[in-house]
């Protein structure tokens, strides 16, 4: 192709016909400026196509993150709240000494209270888009939505460690008078059995004994007020979080 227009000018040159000769360098001059504009009009439909791929495969896997974060703070939420009418039980009982529930159930109500196991958050899809730059790829309404609920989730895992920090030595001392350890080790470890000192373990009446101090109604309604905290917590990571995946829906479906 080359070859044939250049065979063309020179013709042209040599017949001397110098008007015509401009005018098909004119004409080949836009010919390479359309031809350059069509590549460009492709690479830009190509680049557009590998973008609303990444888009789409970006925002399926946001969704898939939230929805497993949306069922953890379900479930966690139901555990709580089971936490603290097990807690109100024992309290009750710490304060009248009225109860339908046996000793035995006292004891296992106070080891779940001791152990109930920390949140793991899933955020690795968030994480990465964030750190990646592909954040870009999303409308302002998806990215304004998704910083809430980051803004939400980091000030909620904040209060769990300070929290857990403030329950340290209670915790400490609570689980071993409580004999809770030993349910805790159990989920780990079953196959090998930790034994509780003797000198620790608490009979039936000191048990009740232990219960119904003060300090310990006291301790027990700490746990409470934390439980119900962190339900307030998480309720609220379950609006953003619904309210993010509507959206999300909105756009996809728009």
């Amino acid at each position: 192709m080359i070859k044939f227009f250049r065979h063309i000018r020179q013709n042209l040159i040599m017949k001397n016909q110098t008007g015509k000769y401009f005018k098909y360098a004119i004409g080949e001059i836009l010919l390479v400026v359309i031809g350059i504009l069509i590549a460009l009009w492709i690479n830009n439909l190509n680049q557009e196509h590998q973008q609303s791929k990444e888009r789409s495969i970006l925002i399926d896997n946001i969704k898939q993150e939230l929805n497993e974060n949306l069922n953890l703070f379900t479930e966690r939420t139901e555990r709580l709240n089971e936490m603290n009418k097990n807690i109100i039980e024992v309290m009750n009982f710490s304060a009248t000494s009225k109860t339908n529930k046996s000793t035995d159930s006292l004891r296992q109500y106070i080891s779940e209270i001791l152990t109930v196991e920390v949140a793991v958050l899933n955020n690795s899809i968030l994480s990465s888009a964030k750190s990646s730059g592909k954040f870009s790829l999303l409308s302002q309404e998806i990215t304004t939505a998704l910083a809430d609920y980051e803004t939400t989730t980091t000030n909620y895992l904040k209060f769990l460690d300070k929290t857990t920090l403030e329950f340290k030595e209670d915790w400490t001392n609570s689980i071993i008078k409580f004999n809770s350890l030993t349910d805790f080790h159990n989920r780990f470890y079953a196959d090998t059995p930790l034994i509780n000192h003797p000198e620790l373990a608490l009979d039936e009446e000191t048990f009740i004994a232990y219960i119904k101090n003060p300090k310990t109604y006291k301790l027990l309604h700490r746990y409470y007020t934390k439980y119900m905290v962190e339900t307030g917590w998480l309720r609220g990571l379950q609006n953003s979080i619904e309210s993010t995946i509507e959206i999300i829906d909105t756009e996809i479906n728009d």
